[in-house]
C-alpha cells in the first residue's frame, strides 16, 4: 500500500475519531445539564426578598434586564400575603415565573395604586397574542418584546396581584401554566413553544 495513502488513512481515521470524541463528550454534558437543571419552586414568603428585587442572591438577579420596580421592594407588616410563588428554571437560559397576592386595608391600598400609577408603563399589547387584562385592572406594566412581563393588576377590592413572566427565545422552557393560575394571566397570553407570536418574530 502506497505510504501517502497509508498516511492519509492515519489521519483521516484520527479525525473521526476526535469527532466523535467530542461528540459523546457535548451529548454527555448536555445530558448532565439536564439533570442537574431542576425546575426551583419557592412559596415561602420569608426568602422573598432572596428572589425577588435589587437585593435578590446573585443568581437571581439580572432577569434579563427586566424592571422588578413593580413588586414591592419587601414585605412588610401591613402586607397580607394571600398566596405567593417564585419558578426559577435554567437548562440553558434563565426562565422566571413570580407572582405574590396581597389584600392591603384602605389606606394602604390607596397608596400602593398611587406608586403604581405613576409607573412608566410600557406598551405590552400584540406581544405573545396579549390583548389585555379582563378579570382585573392593569395598574402598571413593564413589557419587553423578547423577554415577557412585569405586571401588578387589581380586583379593586384591596388586593393586588404582582406578576412577572421572564424568558428568552420568544417561549418558556417549563410548562408555566402548571404554576401560576390562569386568571392571573393577561388575556390571550402564549408563550408555549412554537406559539403565533414566535413564528412571526422568527420569519422577520
Amino acid at each position: 500500500m502506497n505510504k501517502n495513502f497509508k498516511y492519509i488513512l492515519i489521519v483521516f481515521g484520527c479525525l473521526i475519531i476526535s469527532f466523535i470524541i467530542k461528540m459523546v463528550f457535548l451529548l454527555g454534558l448536555f445530558f448532565l445539564m439536564m439533570i442537574n437543571s431542576k425546575i426551583e419552586v419557592n412559596t415561602d414568603i420569608k426568602k422573598y426578598n432572596e428572589y425577588i428585587g435589587n437585593f435578590a442572591k446573585e443568581k437571581y438577579k439580572n432577569k434579563w434586564g427586566m424592571d422588578e420596580n413593580i413588586f414591592p421592594k419587601m414585605i412588610t407588616n401591613n402586607m397580607n400575603v394571600l398566596d405567593y410563588k417564585m419558578v426559577y428554571y435554567d437548562y440553558m437560559d434563565k426562565q422566571f415565573l413570580s407572582y405574590l397576592v396581597v389584600k392591603y386595608d384602605e389606606k394602604d391600598f390607596v397608596k400602593e395604586k398611587e406608586r403604581l400609577n405613576k409607573y412608566d408603563s410600557t406598551r405590552y399589547k400584540n406581544y405573545y397574542s396579549v390583548t389585555g387584562f379582563t378579570n382585573y385592572h392593569l395598574l402598571a406594566i413593564y413589557a419587553n418584546p423578547y423577554n415577557g412581563f412585569v405586571y401588578a393588576i387589581t380586583d379593586n377590592e384591596n388586593t393586588i396581584i404582582y406578576v412577572e413572566l421572564i424568558f428568552c427565545n420568544y417561549f418558556y422552557d417549563i410548562d408555566y401554566q402548571k404554576y401560576i393560575p390562569n386568571r392571573y394571566l393577561p388575556d390571550g397570553f402564549d408563550a408555549t413553544y412554537n406559539n403565533n407570536y414566535q413564528k412571526e418574530m422568527m420569519e422577520d
